[in-house]
């Protein structure tokens, strides 16, 4: 099942969804500890009452005894500790009274006032008792004050009944309050630890449920991104109506724009190099049979003239082949013909090729052990005629940039194997003013030179040495350049010496 969607709905989900399981737990977790704290005040409540009704017989008890040890002694103090234990009673019958009318619990109450009607009869036989006593000394006053003990001896006991029968039941009602409380205070904890887990079980699983799928498309714009630049075709778009999506589908609008515009560009520079290819070298036909003197011998000023047009028909020429190579090879329409061949022939080739421009800025290129060189004499699989074409670009910038007197060498050795394939490295080493380690990738994209003057001072536009790198890679090699501040630069490549053949 597939969720479509927006990353603003996600993040409502990703914040409210654990936002609400985390209020249900402290619901939960706000229940378990009311009631623990209602059982908490339930046991208080008990206690309270137990006491209560404890103290009240207590001080009814004392009362009494209070009495009958002033009928016997007559001593004032025990009159006034019955005042204060009767004074206690009442206090004690009052706060009994008020916890058990808060409990709403009618029968406890009745037995409480009952037992109070009681202690109220048992004061006043008490009070009529010391009145008597304070009244006569005979022997009839010590019988009648018996009598009047045995009384309240009688009440005493009834209260004490009444009383003793509250204590016993709420103590019995509330015997299972700690258990209880127990239960709720675990429960607390329960709660409490179930709700740390499950929230950070939730938040986990929602991040990974929607982080794996904007993952998933995320990847896939950073896929197809990779593949624009290196023309394969993208991945197919996405489906939903999110944000990544839309993106996703901008992304493929743009790349088909891009592709119409390149193929226009590669169409409008083939077809300006192949119309202008053939006028300009008929052109440089002519004016080279002009420079020979097929109409007459010319004037010095004219010679040189058409000196300095055959010059730049030559560079033009140049650049109208290099642009026809570049988008070959671009495109895949140029196909390489390897042939098993010796590596000496195709460099001598190229030393011939550039032989009069090297005179003419004065420079020497040196084949180094051309004759007896092992690698030199090496026979390899490969297109003479476009490996010939790379010598001849990478010697003629070596020329070119080199300081006049100066030379040019060429070696070749053999280099590191590249997946068990033999390799051989061919390097041009000059004495010019180098390459910029900040320059030394660069170069070899199109239209890039180390300086923008070099395209007016010293011609070429920046596309030979990308020619150079794609014909390299196309026969399974790579290419680079070494250089250190002004002390010149070796341009090398590496090709394999056999040729995989399917």
């Amino acid at each position: 099942m597939r969720f479509d969607l927006k990353i603003s709905q996600i993040g409502w989900i990703l914040v409210g969804v654990p936002l609400a399981f985390e209020l249900l737990f402290v619901a939960l977790l706000s229940y378990s500890v009311h009631q623990a704290e209602l059982e908490i005040k339930r046991q208080e409540h008990a206690k309270d009452i137990v006491y209560s009704a404890s103290s009240a017989g207590t001080y009814a008890t004392q009362s009494a005894v209070n009495v009958g040890a002033y009928t016997v002694s007559r001593a004032e103090h025990f009159k006034d500790l019955f005042r204060e234990n009767k004074t206690r009673t009442v206090e004690a019958f009052n706060e009994l009274e008020s916890l058990l009318t808060s409990s709403s619990d009618v029968d406890y109450l009745n037995r409480a006032r009952e037992a109070r009607q009681a202690a109220n009869a048992g004061m006043q036989l008490l009070e009529e008792l010391i009145d008597s006593v304070d009244r006569g000394r005979g022997s009839r006053n010590v019988l009648a004050s018996h009598g009047t003990m045995s009384s309240v001896k009688r009440i005493i006991d009834r209260l004490h009944i009444k009383l003793k029968s509250i204590s016993r039941e709420q103590a019995a009602a509330t015997a299972d309050s700690p258990k209880r409380e127990a239960q709720f205070r675990k429960l607390t904890e329960i709660f409490l630890v179930a709700g740390i887990t499950a929230n950070i079980l939730i938040a986990f699983a929602l991040a990974f449920f929607f982080s794996r799928s904007i993952i998933k498309k995320v990847g896939v714009i950073s896929e197809n991104a990779a593949r624009l630049p290196k023309g394969i075709a993208l991945n197919d778009p996405l489906i939903g109506r999110d944000e990544i999506t839309h993106l996703d589908h901008v992304f493929h609008s743009m790349a088909t724009d891009l592709d119409d515009a390149k193929k226009m560009q590669q169409y409008l520079i083939a077809m300006v190099s192949h119309d202008l290819r053939s006028p300009l070298t008929s052109l440089q036909g002519v004016l080279t049979v002009l420079s020979a003197g097929a109409a007459g011998e010319l004037p010095a000023a004219a010679q040189t003239k058409i000196a300095a047009a055959e010059n730049d028909l030559g560079r033009l020429i140049k650049l109208t082949n290099d642009l026809l190579d570049t988008e070959r090879l671009a495109s895949g329409q140029l196909e390489l013909q390897p042939i098993r061949c010796l590596l000496a022939d195709i460099v001598e080739e190229a030393m011939a090729a550039v032989a009069t421009f090297a005179n003419q800025h004065n420079v020497k290129v040196v084949a180094a052990e051309l004759e007896n060189g092992k690698a030199m004499n090496t026979m390899i699989d490969l297109d003479p005629e476009r490996i010939g074409q790379v010598l001849t670009n990478l010697l003629t910038n070596a020329i070119k940039y080199s300081p006049a007197g100066s030379e040019v060498l060429i070696k070749a050795e053999a280099a590191p194997k590249q997946g068990g394939r033999e390799q051989i490295r061919v390097s041009i080493i000059d004495k010019g003013r180098g390459v910029p380690s900040a320059f030394q990738e660069s170069i070899f994209e199109k239209f890039k030179q180390v300086q923008e003057s070099d395209s007016r001072d010293l011609g070429g536009k920046g596309l030979g040495l990308a020619i150079c790198k794609s014909i390299v890679e196309q026969h399974g090699g790579q290419i680079g350049v070494f250089s250190e501040g002004d002390r010149g630069s070796t341009f090398w490549f590496e090709i394999p010496v056999k040729r995989i053949t399917a």
